[in-house]
C-alpha cells in the first residue's frame, strides 16, 4: 500500500510540474526594466508593454486625458508584473509605440475583472481614438467580442502613436497589456478557447458523471460534489470573463456581485461537502467544533458579499478562505492520522485546490506579481481537486459496501447464536417461529417444536434428515461441528434453510446435535428480484455511460483532429515568417484550413452541446404540470404545419400528409408543451427513419379513440417500418438503430418514453401494423380535474 501511494504522489507531482513548467516565467515577451521611450512594433511581435510604460496615480479620479498627459508625476514601471493591490485610486499608463510597417495592431489587457477601461490613441497630442470599456459597462461597449479588452489601430509605417490608458476598479489594480498584430491576435485567441474548452469541458464531465451517480445510487456526498463543482464552474465562467461574454452580457450589474457571491457560497458548499465525505459528525467533538466554524464563516462571508463593497468583500473573503483552508487541511491530516482512508484523498485533493486559490488571494492582496500562471492558479488547482475528489468518492463508495458486506455477515452469526438462546429456554420452544429441533445422543431421542412439524409435516425429524443430508454435510459435521444455510428445495416452490451444529462436553465429545428450520422461500424471491433489479441498474448505467461515450467519440476525434490541424499550419505560418519564405497565397490557404477547420470544431462542439441538452431532458421527471385543454381536430394537423416550416426554414421540403380519425368528442387534458413534444418527435422520426432519401414522402394516419380512463392515440406511417433489432431496443438511451442521420443522438424515443410514462404516468407500446410503423399512447384523462392549474 505505501508503494502504491508513493507512485501517486509521483504522478501528481509529476503533472504539477507540467502545469507550472510554462509559467514559471512571463508568457510575453518584453524586458523586466525598460526606460525607452518608444516601443517598436514589428509585423509578428507578441510584445508586454506594461514594461515601457509609465504610470499615473490619480487618487481622486477626476483628471482628463489631456491633464493626465501634461502631469509630471509620471513615474516608470520597472517590471512588466503590475499589481497594485486593491485600490480605490484610477491609474494612467503611457506608452509612447511606432509602426515599423504597415499593419493592424491589437492592444489586449488580458485580466477580465476591471471595472472602467478607457482607451486613447493620440497622434502629436491629437486625439484620434477613444473607447470606453470594462466590466461595469454593457458587453456592447466592446468594439471586439473578446472576454478580455482589446482595442484595434490600423498604422502606417515610421508612423509614431502615443497610448493613454486609465483603469478603475473595485478589485485587484492590475494590467498585463500585450500588443499583437492582428493575425498572431487570431491564433493566440484559438489556441485560448481550445485551452479553456479543456478545462470546462473537464469541469463539466465531472459535474454530469457524478451526478448521475448521484441519481444511481442517492448517496449525498455525490449531491454536495456536484453543488461543489456547479459552484467552481459558475466562479470560473465570471472569473475567466466567458459568463460575461455568452450569458450575462447585457447585465453587466451582474459582475459586482457573481465572483464573490459565487466564491461565498462555494465556501459552503465545500463545507457540507466535507462533512459529508470525511462524516465530521461522527468523528468527534473538535471537528463537530470545526464543521460548526466553517458553517458559520461560509454563512458570514455570503452575507458579507451581498453587502459589502467588491473590493471590501474581496479582501474579507480572502482572509477567511486562509482561515477555511487551514481548518480543512488540518480536519483532513489529523484523520488521516487516524486511518481514514478517505481523508488521503481529501487532503491531496484540498493540497491542489488551496495551492491555487492560495496564489490568486496572495496575488489579489499585491504580495505576489500578477501574469499568466498567477492570474489563473485556481483554474488549475480546481482541476486536479476535481478529479482526486472524484476519485475519492469512488473509493469511500467501494469501502462503504465493503462494510456492509461484513455487517450483513455478522447479522446472520448473530442470527444463528439467537436460534441456540432459543432453544436454552424451553418455554419459549415451542413458541418458536423457526422450526427447532434437538438429537440428544444418550437418549437417542429427537425433540422438535410445533413450527417444524408444520414444514416437514406428518414425517419425523429422523427421517427428514435422512433425505436431505448428504454424505458432505455429515463429514462437514464431523470436522467443523456445523452445518450452516443448507438450501433445501421442495415441490411447489418452496424453499427451507437447515442449519446444523454440535455441542460437545467437556472432554470434547458430541452429546447433543442442534438444528433450525426455516421457510426463506420469500427472502430467496425478494433476493432475486433485487439481483434482478441490480442487474437491470447495472444494465442501463452502463448502456448509459457506453452511449455517451459513443456520442462523445466522434466529436471529441474531430476536435482533437482540427486542434493538431490548426497547431500544423500555425507552426508552418511561424517558419516561414521565421524564414522570410512566407507567401500570400499560402498564407491564404493556410488560413481558410484553419478557418475550416474551426467551423468543423465548433459544429461538432455545438453536437456534443445537443447531446447534453438531449440527455438533461431525457431525465427529467417533472410533477408539476401546466394542463391546458387541447382541440384534438386541429392539434396534429397544426403541429405538422408547425413541423413542416421548422424544416422548410432550415432548407429540407417535407411530403408528409397526414390524416386524423377521431372518434371521440372529448377533448384532451394535458400538458400542451411535453404531449407537442411527443407528437414532434413521432413526426421527425417518420420523417427521418421511415422513408429513403430519394423518396422522402409517405402518409401518417392517426386514430384517437377513447375509454373511461384513458384518451387513446394510434400513430401510424407506410414506412419501412422497424426490425427486430430495433422493436426489442428502441425505448434504450443512445440505440440508433439503422439511422441514416450522422447526427442521431439515439435519446428521441428514450426521451418520449420518459415523458409519457414517468411524467404523464400514461402507457405506451409498440403496434404491428403490415406496413411501416405504429404505436400506441393512452394518455389518463385524470389530468381533467386539474385544468387551471
Amino acid at each position: 500500500m505505501a508503494l502504491e501511494w508513493k507512485r501517486h504522489y509521483l504522478v501528481i507531482l509529476t503533472l504539477v510540474f507540467i502545469v507550472l513548467g510554462p509559467y514559471s516565467k512571463s508568457s510575453y515577451a518584453g524586458i523586466e526594466s525598460n526606460s525607452a521611450s518608444i516601443v517598436e512594433l514589428v509585423k509578428g511581435d507578441n510584445i508586454s508593454l506594461v514594461g515601457y510604460s509609465q504610470v499615473l496615480q490619480d487618487d481622486v479620479g477626476e483628471l482628463t486625458w489631456q491633464q493626465a498627459k501634461s502631469s509630471d508625476a509620471w513615474t516608470h514601471v520597472i517590471t512588466d508584473d503590475l499589481n497594485f493591490g486593491i485600490s480605490s485610486s484610477a491609474y494612467w499608463f503611457k506608452i509612447s509605440v511606432k509602426y515599423i510597417e504597415d499593419q493592424i495592431r491589437i492592444y489586449q489587457i488580458h485580466y477580465p475583472l476591471l471595472d472602467y477601461v478607457d482607451f486613447y490613441i493620440l497622434d502629436q497630442n491629437r486625439l484620434i481614438k477613444h473607447v470606453a470599456t470594462g466590466d461595469s459597462l454593457p458587453f456592447k461597449s466592446r468594439i471586439f467580442e473578446d472576454k478580455d479588452f482589446v482595442l484595434s489601430h490600423y498604422a502606417k509605417n515610421n508612423q509614431e502613436l502615443m497610448l493613454l490608458i486609465r483603469v478603475k476598479t473595485q478589485g485587484t489594480m492590475v494590467l498585463p497589456l500585450t500588443s499583437v498584430d492582428i493575425e498572431n491576435y487570431a491564433q493566440d485567441e484559438s489556441l485560448e478557447t481550445i485551452a479553456y474548452g479543456i478545462y470546462f469541458g473537464i469541469t463539466l464531465a465531472m459535474l454530469i458523471y457524478n451526478f448521475m451517480l448521484f441519481v444511481y445510487l442517492k448517496e449525498k456526498s455525490y449531491l454536495y460534489y456536484c453543488v461543489f463543482v456547479f459552484v467552481i464552474f459558475i466562479s470560473a465562467l465570471a472569473y475567466t470573463g466567458h459568463g460575461f461574454h455568452f450569458f450575462w452580457p447585457h447585465y453587466n450589474e451582474i459582475n459586482r456581485y457573481i465572483t464573490p457571491v459565487a466564491s461565498a457560497i462555494g465556501f459552503l458548499a465545500a463545507s457540507m461537502f466535507m462533512a459529508n465525505f470525511l462524516q465530521i459528525k461522527s468523528r468527534g467533538l473538535w471537528e463537530k467544533r470545526v464543521y460548526n466554524v466553517c458553517i458559520a464563516l461560509s454563512i458570514f462571508v455570503i452575507v458579507i458579499a451581498v453587502f459589502l463593497s467588491y473590493s471590501a468583500s474581496i479582501i474579507v473573503m480572502s482572509l477567511v478562505q486562509w482561515i477555511l483552508t487551514i481548518l480543512f487541511l488540518g480536519t483532513s491530516i489529523r484523520l488521516w492520522l487516524k486511518g481514514v482512508s478517505e481523508a488521503k484523498y481529501f487532503t491531496i485533493a484540498w493540497l491542489f485546490f488551496i495551492s491555487g486559490n492560495f496564489i490568486s488571494s496572495v496575488r489579489v492582496l499585491g504580495i505576489v506579481p500578477s501574469n499568466f500562471f498567477t492570474v489563473y492558479a485556481n483554474l488549475y488547482g480546481n482541476v486536479f481537486e476535481m478529479l482526486l475528489l472524484s476519485m475519492g468518492l469512488a473509493h469511500r463508495f467501494e469501502s462503504m459496501r465493503k462494510v456492509q458486506t461484513g455487517l450483513s455477515r455478522e447479522l446472520r452469526f448473530a442470527q444463528q447464536d439467537a436460534i441456540k438462546n432459543l432453544e436454552r429456554f424451553r418455554d419459549l420452544f415451542q413458541q418458536s417461529p423457526v422450526g427447532l429441533f434437538r438429537y440428544d445422543r444418550e437418549s437417542n431421542s429427537f425433540f422438535n417444536n410445533l413450527k417444524l412439524v408444520s414444514l416437514i409435516g406428518n414425517r419425523d425429524v429422523k427421517g427428514f434428515l435422512k433425505e436431505v443430508l448428504i454424505f458432505g454435510d455429515y463429514k462437514k459435521l464431523i470436522r467443523k461441528g456445523e452445518v450452516k444455510d443448507k438450501v433445501i428445495k421442495f415441490k411447489a416452490g418452496k424453499v427451507y434453510s437447515l442449519s446444523l451444529i454440535t455441542v460437545t462436553n467437556d472432554q470434547e465429545r458430541v452429546v447433543e446435535i442442534e438444528g433450525t428450520l426455516f421457510d426463506v422461500t420469500e427472502q430467496k424471491l425478494a433476493e432475486a428480484n433485487r439481483i434482478m433489479s441490480e442487474k437491470e441498474k447495472l444494465s442501463t448505467l452502463t448502456q448509459l455511460v457506453v452511449g455517451i461515450s459513443h456520442q462523445f467519440n466522434t466529436p471529441l476525434g474531430v476536435l482533437i483532429t482540427t486542434e493538431d490541424l490548426v497547431k500544423q499550419n500555425l507552426s508552418q505560418i511561424l517558419e516561414d515568417i521565421s524564414s522570410g519564405q512566407l507567401r500570400k497565397d499560402e498564407l491564404l490557404q493556410s488560413l481558410y484550413m484553419i478557418q475550416d477547420a474551426m467551423d468543423l470544431s465548433s459544429d461538432n462542439t455545438k453536437v456534443m452541446s445537443r447531446i447534453l441538452k438531449n440527455l438533461r431532458y431525457s431525465i427529467n421527471t417533472r410533477t408539476n404540470l401546466n394542463v391546458s385543454k387541447i382541440n384534438l381536430d386541429t392539434f396534429f394537423t397544426d403541429l405538422m404545419g408547425y413541423y413542416k416550416s421548422q424544416l422548410k426554414e432550415e432548407g429540407r421540403e417535407c411530403l408528409l400528409e397526414i390524416e386524423v380519425l377521431n372518434s371521440t368528442k372529448d377533448a384532451l387534458y394535458c400538458d400542451y408543451d411535453i404531449i407537442s413534444d411527443v407528437i414532434l418527435r413521432l413526426y421527425a422520426n417518420t420523417y427521418s427513419h421511415g422513408y429513403s432519401e430519394k423518396t422522402g414522402m409517405g402518409k401518417i394516419k392517426v386514430i384517437v379513440s377513447g375509454d373511461k380512463d384513458f384518451t387513446i392515440i394510434e400513430y401510424f406511417d407506410d414506412g419501412r417500418g422497424l426490425n427486430e433489432k430495433e422493436k426489442g431496443n428502441i425505448f434504450i438511451p443512445f440505440f440508433t438503430g439503422d439511422s441514416r442521420q450522422k447526427d442521431n443522438s439515439g435519446l428521441g424515443m428514450f426521451i418520449l418514453h420518459n415523458q409519457i410514462v414517468k411524467i404523464l404516468q400514461g402507457k405506451i407500446e409498440l403496434l404491428a401494423p403490415e406496413v411501416g410503423f405504429g404505436i400506441k399512447i393512452q394518455i389518463p384523462k385524470v389530468y381533467v380535474d386539474t385544468e387551471g392549474f
